[in-house]
């Protein structure tokens, strides 16, 4: 079984991808779009819900310091943010200029909330969590994203 570190990375990079391939989609796109932001928001979805629900509290838990306290109030924060961002975006015109615009600041987001986990939390969940229970996150994760899918 991997470790969960593998698992919500790899995540990270199929949002990157799709939310590139959204980026550089013609307004005329309408379906290619459609079904682009489809992906981002499911994935978005099952990502954050395994993080808040598991991950964090796990990490929060072992690392027992105010500075993940700190992180994963932020990282919260941050997926607030996503949410709200995924809600407007959901109900705007995909042809539009103006939904492609949205669509950046969103990245622009992610890519601030993904550097602060694979750069500062995930090295020091690493340290804290035991490989039997990251193993066992991973477990979880991909029994969540099974039946999500």
């Amino acid at each position: 079984m991997p470790q969960i570190y593998d698992m919500l990375q790899k995540d990270h990079e199929t949002v990157r991808t799709a939310l590139d391939r959204l980026i550089a989609s013609g307004n005329g796109a309408k379906k290619t779009r459609e079904d682009l932001f489809d992906k981002v928001k499911t994935e978005l979805e099952i990502h954050t819900k395994f993080e808040e629900e598991v991950f964090y509290p796990t990490f929060r838990a072992d690392k027992k310091d105010k500075e993940a306290k700190e992180e994963v109030k932020d990282a919260l924060g941050e997926h607030k943010d996503a949410k709200q961002m995924l809600a407007k975006l959901e109900k705007m015109d995909k042809t539009s200029d103006e939904f492609i615009e949205m669509v950046k600041e969103l990245k622009a987001s992610l890519e601030h909330h993904i550097h602060d986990e694979e750069d500062e939390m995930f090295p020091q969940a690493r340290e804290a969590v035991s490989d039997e229970e990251s193993e066992e996150m991973a477990k979880k994760y991909a029994d969540m994203k099974k039946k999500a899918h």
